[in-house]
């Protein structure tokens, strides 16, 4: 194989690994919370622990697709187990 596309193909997982990492960290209700009171004047100020309450359910983590006329594609909580 030649050695540029090699190095492409690490480069392009490395970066998919990074991005999955990232979506779980973000993930995180108490992690997201934080990026919120900082972020969102409707929770500015408030103790990130408060704010966990006010994020309902729990998020779909690579699981629904983002391709245009996908993305709104019903999912449900069976389905998105299967998957991961």
């Amino acid at each position: 194989m030649d050695t540029e596309i090699k190095y492409a193909v690490n480069a392009t997982n490395r970066d998919a690994q990074y991005d999955d990492r990232a979506k779980r960290l973000l993930g995180n209700k108490i992690i997201l919370a934080h990026i919120l009171v900082k972020t969102v004047d409707a929770f500015y100020g408030m103790n990130p622990k408060d704010v966990v309450s006010y994020i309902e359910g729990e998020p779909f983590i690579s699981v629904v697709p983002v391709e245009p006329g996908l993305t709104n594609e019903a999912m449900s909580r069976t389905d998105s187990a299967l998957s991961e």
